[in-house]
Protein backbone atom coordinates (compact mmCIF):
# COMPACT_ATOMS: atom_id res chain seq x y z
CA UNK A 1 0.00 0.00 0.00
CA UNK A 2 1.28 3.41 -0.96
CA UNK A 3 0.52 6.52 1.82
CA UNK A 4 3.09 8.94 0.25
CA UNK A 5 5.61 9.91 -2.57
CA UNK A 6 7.99 12.32 -2.64
CA UNK A 7 8.23 14.93 -4.78
CA UNK A 8 4.29 15.02 -5.69
CA UNK A 9 4.57 16.28 -8.75
CA UNK A 10 7.67 17.88 -11.26
CA UNK A 11 7.69 20.27 -14.36
CA UNK A 12 7.88 18.83 -17.71
CA UNK A 13 10.86 18.73 -19.88
CA UNK A 14 13.19 18.54 -16.56
CA UNK A 15 16.13 16.04 -15.81
CA UNK A 16 15.57 12.90 -14.76
CA UNK A 17 15.16 12.19 -11.27
CA UNK A 18 14.33 9.68 -7.73
CA UNK A 19 11.12 9.25 -7.03
CA UNK A 20 10.66 8.01 -2.83
CA UNK A 21 7.54 5.86 -2.63
CA UNK A 22 6.40 5.13 1.21
CA UNK A 23 3.55 2.93 2.41
CA UNK A 24 3.90 -1.05 3.45
CA UNK A 25 4.36 -4.28 2.35
CA UNK A 26 7.00 -3.73 -0.02
CA UNK A 27 8.59 -7.09 -0.41
CA UNK A 28 12.12 -8.13 -1.68
CA UNK A 29 11.16 -7.76 -5.77
CA UNK A 30 8.91 -4.59 -5.50
CA UNK A 31 9.03 -2.83 -8.52
CA UNK A 32 7.53 0.89 -8.94
CA UNK A 33 5.45 1.30 -11.99
CA UNK A 34 5.27 4.62 -14.12
CA UNK A 35 1.48 3.85 -16.39
CA UNK A 36 2.08 0.51 -15.72
CA UNK A 37 5.69 -0.06 -16.79
CA UNK A 38 7.90 -1.05 -13.98
CA UNK A 39 10.55 1.68 -13.11
CA UNK A 40 14.49 0.82 -11.77
CA UNK A 41 13.67 0.50 -8.01
CA UNK A 42 15.56 0.32 -4.84
CA UNK A 43 14.20 -1.40 -2.21
CA UNK A 44 14.72 0.68 1.30
CA UNK A 45 12.80 -1.09 3.56
CA UNK A 46 9.47 -2.97 3.96
CA UNK A 47 8.02 1.00 4.48
CA UNK A 48 10.07 2.44 1.79
CA UNK A 49 10.92 2.07 -1.79
CA UNK A 50 13.28 4.45 -4.28
CA UNK A 51 13.05 4.46 -8.20
CA UNK A 52 14.55 6.48 -11.44
CA UNK A 53 12.29 8.40 -13.13
CA UNK A 54 14.22 8.68 -16.41
CA UNK A 55 13.88 12.31 -18.34
CA UNK A 56 11.84 10.83 -21.92
CA UNK A 57 9.11 9.86 -19.25
CA UNK A 58 8.51 13.51 -18.74
CA UNK A 59 8.61 14.86 -22.53
CA UNK A 60 5.03 15.75 -21.87
CA UNK A 61 2.62 17.23 -19.49
CA UNK A 62 -0.13 14.55 -18.49
CA UNK A 63 -0.59 12.72 -15.01
CA UNK A 64 1.35 9.81 -14.48
CA UNK A 65 -0.27 6.56 -12.06
CA UNK A 66 2.08 5.86 -9.50
CA UNK A 67 1.76 2.07 -8.08
CA UNK A 68 3.70 -0.58 -7.10
CA UNK A 69 3.49 -4.41 -7.68
CA UNK A 70 5.20 -6.53 -4.98
CA UNK A 71 5.02 -10.51 -5.02
CA UNK A 72 1.99 -10.64 -7.52
CA UNK A 73 0.13 -7.52 -5.79
CA UNK A 74 -0.35 -4.32 -7.26
CA UNK A 75 -1.00 -1.18 -4.72
CA UNK A 76 -3.13 1.65 -4.64
CA UNK A 77 -2.53 4.36 -7.23
CA UNK A 78 -1.54 7.38 -6.42
CA UNK A 79 -1.30 10.63 -9.41
CA UNK A 80 1.81 12.20 -10.11
CA UNK A 81 1.26 15.39 -12.06
CA UNK A 82 3.68 16.28 -14.84
CA UNK A 83 3.09 19.72 -15.53
CA UNK A 84 3.62 22.01 -18.57
CA UNK A 85 6.22 24.64 -17.58
CA UNK A 86 6.89 28.03 -19.32
CA UNK A 87 10.29 29.09 -19.50
CA UNK A 88 10.07 32.50 -21.47
CA UNK A 89 8.13 34.71 -23.86
CA UNK A 90 8.67 36.33 -27.48
CA UNK A 91 7.91 38.76 -26.74
CA UNK A 92 7.61 39.45 -23.45
CA UNK A 93 5.42 43.05 -23.64
CA UNK A 94 3.50 45.07 -26.86
CA UNK A 95 2.78 48.53 -26.78
CA UNK A 96 -1.02 49.14 -26.56
CA UNK A 97 -2.80 50.05 -29.63
CA UNK A 98 -0.50 47.86 -31.39
CA UNK A 99 -1.50 45.60 -34.59
CA UNK A 100 -1.49 41.98 -34.00
CA UNK A 101 1.82 39.53 -33.17
CA UNK A 102 2.63 36.08 -33.06
CA UNK A 103 3.13 35.01 -29.24
CA UNK A 104 6.12 33.12 -28.93
CA UNK A 105 6.32 30.91 -25.65
CA UNK A 106 9.08 28.17 -24.91
CA UNK A 107 9.31 26.02 -22.37
CA UNK A 108 8.91 22.17 -21.93
CA UNK A 109 5.39 19.26 -21.30
CA UNK A 110 3.83 20.61 -24.52
CA UNK A 111 1.99 17.84 -25.81
CA UNK A 112 -0.34 17.80 -29.27
CA UNK A 113 -3.20 19.58 -28.90
CA UNK A 114 -1.73 22.09 -25.99
CA UNK A 115 -3.44 25.27 -25.76
CA UNK A 116 -2.10 29.04 -24.81
CA UNK A 117 -4.30 31.01 -22.56
CA UNK A 118 -4.31 34.90 -22.55
CA UNK A 119 -5.87 35.61 -18.87
CA UNK A 120 -7.57 32.28 -19.03
CA UNK A 121 -9.36 32.33 -22.74
CA UNK A 122 -7.72 30.33 -25.36
CA UNK A 123 -5.62 30.99 -28.35
CA UNK A 124 -5.70 29.64 -31.74
CA UNK A 125 -2.19 27.63 -30.59
CA UNK A 126 0.15 25.57 -32.93
CA UNK A 127 2.12 23.50 -30.90
CA UNK A 128 5.84 23.68 -32.68
CA UNK A 129 7.65 21.11 -30.33
CA UNK A 130 6.92 19.67 -26.88
CA UNK A 131 9.33 22.76 -25.78
CA UNK A 132 7.62 25.35 -28.14
CA UNK A 133 3.98 26.76 -28.76
CA UNK A 134 3.08 29.82 -31.08
CA UNK A 135 -0.08 32.21 -30.75
CA UNK A 136 -1.41 34.69 -32.60
CA UNK A 137 -2.76 38.05 -30.18
CA UNK A 138 -5.62 40.16 -31.83
CA UNK A 139 -4.76 43.55 -31.88
CA UNK A 140 -8.18 43.95 -29.55
CA UNK A 141 -6.31 42.03 -26.72
CA UNK A 142 -3.53 44.66 -26.46
CA UNK A 143 -5.97 47.96 -27.21
CA UNK A 144 -5.19 49.17 -23.57
CA UNK A 145 -2.20 49.27 -21.33
CA UNK A 146 -1.94 46.57 -18.13
CA UNK A 147 -0.53 42.84 -17.70
CA UNK A 148 -1.68 39.70 -18.63
CA UNK A 149 -1.27 36.22 -17.13
CA UNK A 150 -0.36 33.78 -19.37
CA UNK A 151 -0.35 29.67 -19.27
CA UNK A 152 -0.17 26.42 -21.08
CA UNK A 153 -2.97 24.02 -20.82
CA UNK A 154 -1.61 20.59 -22.11
CA UNK A 155 -3.48 16.66 -20.84
CA UNK A 156 -5.36 19.12 -18.26
CA UNK A 157 -2.98 20.80 -16.61
CA UNK A 158 -2.02 24.24 -16.76
CA UNK A 159 1.41 25.27 -16.62
CA UNK A 160 3.11 28.55 -14.07
CA UNK A 161 1.86 32.08 -15.05
CA UNK A 162 4.12 33.99 -16.36
CA UNK A 163 3.32 38.06 -17.07
CA UNK A 164 3.14 39.70 -20.26
CA UNK A 165 3.08 43.45 -20.44
CA UNK A 166 0.78 45.48 -22.23
CA UNK A 167 2.83 49.07 -22.04
CA UNK A 168 1.63 52.93 -22.70
CA UNK A 169 2.11 53.57 -26.42
CA UNK A 170 4.57 56.76 -26.98
CA UNK A 171 3.86 60.56 -25.75
CA UNK A 172 5.92 63.27 -27.52
CA UNK A 173 5.68 66.33 -24.76
CA UNK A 174 8.48 68.24 -26.00
CA UNK A 175 11.10 68.63 -28.53
CA UNK A 176 14.16 70.93 -28.77
CA UNK A 177 14.75 72.82 -30.68
CA UNK A 178 11.15 73.71 -31.57
CA UNK A 179 12.59 75.78 -34.57
CA UNK A 180 15.27 76.16 -37.21
CA UNK A 181 16.00 78.64 -40.31
CA UNK A 182 15.58 77.69 -43.54
CA UNK A 183 18.78 76.97 -45.38
CA UNK A 184 20.27 76.13 -41.70
CA UNK A 185 22.49 73.23 -41.10
CA UNK A 186 21.90 69.85 -39.95
CA UNK A 187 20.95 68.83 -36.73
CA UNK A 188 19.92 66.94 -33.74
CA UNK A 189 16.75 66.99 -32.95
CA UNK A 190 15.71 65.69 -29.41
CA UNK A 191 12.21 64.40 -28.61
CA UNK A 192 10.91 63.82 -24.76
CA UNK A 193 8.10 61.79 -23.83
CA UNK A 194 7.04 58.81 -22.55
CA UNK A 195 6.13 55.32 -23.81
CA UNK A 196 9.86 54.60 -26.09
CA UNK A 197 10.89 51.31 -26.09
CA UNK A 198 14.47 50.22 -27.84
CA UNK A 199 13.55 50.51 -31.57
CA UNK A 200 11.59 53.25 -31.39
CA UNK A 201 11.84 55.91 -34.39
CA UNK A 202 11.41 59.57 -34.60
CA UNK A 203 9.46 60.81 -38.00
CA UNK A 204 9.43 63.76 -39.82
CA UNK A 205 6.26 64.50 -41.61
CA UNK A 206 5.87 60.62 -41.94
CA UNK A 207 9.73 60.37 -42.62
CA UNK A 208 11.55 58.28 -40.56
CA UNK A 209 14.63 59.52 -39.40
CA UNK A 210 18.32 58.35 -37.87
CA UNK A 211 16.78 57.53 -34.19
CA UNK A 212 18.82 56.67 -31.45
CA UNK A 213 17.12 55.46 -28.04
CA UNK A 214 18.59 57.23 -25.07
CA UNK A 215 15.80 56.09 -22.50
CA UNK A 216 11.71 55.09 -22.36
CA UNK A 217 11.27 59.26 -22.00
CA UNK A 218 13.56 60.57 -24.44
CA UNK A 219 15.15 60.22 -28.23
CA UNK A 220 17.13 61.81 -30.59
CA UNK A 221 17.14 61.71 -34.76
CA UNK A 222 19.63 63.48 -36.91
CA UNK A 223 17.79 66.30 -39.12
CA UNK A 224 19.53 66.57 -42.28
CA UNK A 225 19.83 69.78 -44.24
CA UNK A 226 17.72 69.16 -47.05
CA UNK A 227 14.21 68.68 -44.93
CA UNK A 228 14.64 72.49 -43.70
CA UNK A 229 15.80 73.89 -47.21
CA UNK A 230 12.70 75.74 -47.77
CA UNK A 231 10.47 77.86 -44.75
CA UNK A 232 7.14 76.07 -43.13
CA UNK A 233 6.14 73.48 -40.28
CA UNK A 234 6.78 69.91 -40.17
CA UNK A 235 4.64 67.32 -38.47
CA UNK A 236 7.01 65.43 -35.54
CA UNK A 237 5.93 62.02 -34.42
CA UNK A 238 7.31 58.94 -32.80
CA UNK A 239 7.10 55.32 -33.44
CA UNK A 240 7.37 52.69 -31.38
CA UNK A 241 5.82 49.20 -30.68
CA UNK A 242 4.27 49.79 -34.23
CA UNK A 243 2.18 52.64 -32.50
CA UNK A 244 2.57 56.43 -33.63
CA UNK A 245 2.38 58.92 -30.83
CA UNK A 246 0.72 62.56 -30.91
CA UNK A 247 2.33 64.99 -33.47
CA UNK A 248 4.33 68.30 -32.47
CA UNK A 249 4.74 70.73 -34.76
CA UNK A 250 8.56 71.81 -35.89
CA UNK A 251 8.37 75.23 -37.52
CA UNK A 252 11.31 76.23 -40.21
CA UNK A 253 11.33 79.93 -40.47
CA UNK A 254 12.27 81.83 -43.16
CA UNK A 255 15.59 82.87 -43.65
CA UNK A 256 16.62 86.82 -42.83
CA UNK A 257 16.76 88.85 -45.21
CA UNK A 258 17.96 92.70 -45.09
CA UNK A 259 16.52 95.56 -46.76
CA UNK A 260 18.26 98.41 -45.24
CA UNK A 261 21.13 99.73 -43.29
CA UNK A 262 21.60 102.81 -41.73
CA UNK A 263 23.98 104.69 -42.17
CA UNK A 264 25.13 103.18 -45.33
CA UNK A 265 27.90 105.10 -45.53
CA UNK A 266 30.95 106.49 -43.04
CA UNK A 267 33.72 108.10 -43.08
CA UNK A 268 37.08 106.46 -43.03
CA UNK A 269 38.68 107.56 -39.52
CA UNK A 270 35.56 108.47 -38.35
CA UNK A 271 34.44 107.26 -34.42
CA UNK A 272 32.20 104.19 -33.80
CA UNK A 273 28.58 104.23 -34.16
CA UNK A 274 25.64 102.31 -34.26
CA UNK A 275 24.38 101.07 -37.32
CA UNK A 276 20.33 99.83 -37.71
CA UNK A 277 19.58 97.01 -39.69
CA UNK A 278 16.02 96.72 -41.16
CA UNK A 279 14.78 93.38 -42.76
CA UNK A 280 12.58 90.53 -41.93
CA UNK A 281 12.52 86.85 -40.13
CA UNK A 282 15.09 88.45 -37.60
CA UNK A 283 15.03 86.63 -34.54
CA UNK A 284 16.45 87.24 -31.14
CA UNK A 285 19.78 84.79 -32.06
CA UNK A 286 20.49 86.86 -34.84
CA UNK A 287 23.64 88.53 -35.16
CA UNK A 288 24.87 91.37 -37.56
CA UNK A 289 27.96 90.25 -39.04
CA UNK A 290 30.66 93.12 -40.89
CA UNK A 291 32.86 91.35 -43.49
CA UNK A 292 31.63 88.10 -41.81
CA UNK A 293 32.85 89.26 -37.98
CA UNK A 294 29.94 89.13 -35.48
CA UNK A 295 29.36 92.62 -34.37
CA UNK A 296 27.80 93.07 -31.23
CA UNK A 297 24.17 93.06 -32.02
CA UNK A 298 20.87 94.24 -30.28
CA UNK A 299 17.40 92.57 -31.26
CA UNK A 300 14.72 95.22 -31.57
CA UNK A 301 12.26 93.22 -33.31
CA UNK A 302 11.44 90.68 -36.11
CA UNK A 303 12.12 93.54 -38.68
CA UNK A 304 15.03 95.48 -36.68
CA UNK A 305 18.43 94.57 -35.51
CA UNK A 306 21.20 97.37 -33.78
CA UNK A 307 24.71 96.75 -34.01
CA UNK A 308 27.46 97.96 -32.46
CA UNK A 309 30.56 98.88 -35.30
CA UNK A 310 34.09 100.12 -33.59
CA UNK A 311 36.31 103.02 -34.79
CA UNK A 312 38.93 100.30 -35.95
CA UNK A 313 36.46 98.95 -38.84
CA UNK A 314 36.44 102.00 -40.55
CA UNK A 315 39.81 103.26 -40.05
CA UNK A 316 40.55 102.77 -43.80
CA UNK A 317 38.19 103.65 -47.16
CA UNK A 318 36.75 100.58 -49.09
CA UNK A 319 33.08 98.48 -48.94
CA UNK A 320 32.11 96.54 -46.12
CA UNK A 321 29.72 93.28 -46.42
CA UNK A 322 26.81 93.09 -43.73
CA UNK A 323 25.17 90.26 -43.54
CA UNK A 324 23.08 89.02 -40.46
CA UNK A 325 23.08 85.29 -39.16
CA UNK A 326 20.25 83.53 -37.99
CA UNK A 327 19.38 80.21 -36.81
CA UNK A 328 22.64 79.21 -39.02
Amino acid sequence: MITSISPTSTPAGGPAFTLTVNGSGFAAGAAVQWNGSALVTNIVSANQVTATVPANLLVFAGIAQIAVASGGVTSNIVNFPVTPQIASLNPSSATAGGSAFTLTVNGGGFAPGSVVQWNGTALATSVISPTQVQAPVLANLIANPGTVQVTVLSNTLTSNIVTFSVVTGPNITSIAPSTATAGGPAFTLTVNGSGFQSGATVQWNAIQLTTSFVSGTRLTASVPANLIASSGTAQITARSGGVTSNAVTFTVAAAPVISAIAPNTATAGGPAFTLTVNGSALTSDSVVDWNGAALSTRFISATQLTASVPARLIAAAGTVQVTVVSGG
